[in-house]
């Protein structure tokens, strides 16, 4: 099922992250990150972290009707401009930039952005998220 194109420009409400000491020191646990000290930055995936909070990626594929069995997360960029820090509060936004399909459809691709701002406005980094959604082969 092709992804309806007026979903470019979808975004989520910004939603806001309270940057706990607790929650960074379970984060570094479970990737393994041996520097988990009270005022070290966070670990650089901790931003995928930040952005998925609330399930705002099942929430956007959701809005766009997309099959969540057929979804593949394709890729991820990040940009960081400050490190995140307990004590932070942050605000997200993301967004459907991007909506394009290959080999006649068969994979769709979505781009979703996202923009992570200290509470003051502080632009602290910004991810690009590709998901492919797989289509079943049309039978002729």
């Amino acid at each position: 099922m092709a992804i309806d194109r007026a979903h470019l420009g979808y975004s989520l409400p910004a939603f806001t992250v309270e940057v706990t000491a607790q929650r960074l020191a379970d984060f570094c646990a479970a990737v393994g990150e041996a520097n988990a000290a009270a005022d070290a930055p966070a670990p650089p995936t901790f931003m995928k972290a930040i952005e998925g909070e609330n399930h705002s990626s099942r929430r956007i594929l959701e809005a766009l009707s997309v099959d969540l069995r057929r979804v593949l997360h394709a890729e991820q960029q990040f940009e960081y401009f400050a490190p995140i820090r307990a004590g932070d509060t942050l605000q997200v936004q993301r967004k459907v930039t991007d909506l394009y399909d290959k080999k006649g459809g068969a994979m769709e691709f979505i781009v979703i952005e996202s923009s992570i701002r200290k509470a003051g406005g502080e632009l602290v980094g910004t991810s690009r998220q590709v998901v492919l959604v797989r289509n079943p082969a049309t039978r002729s």
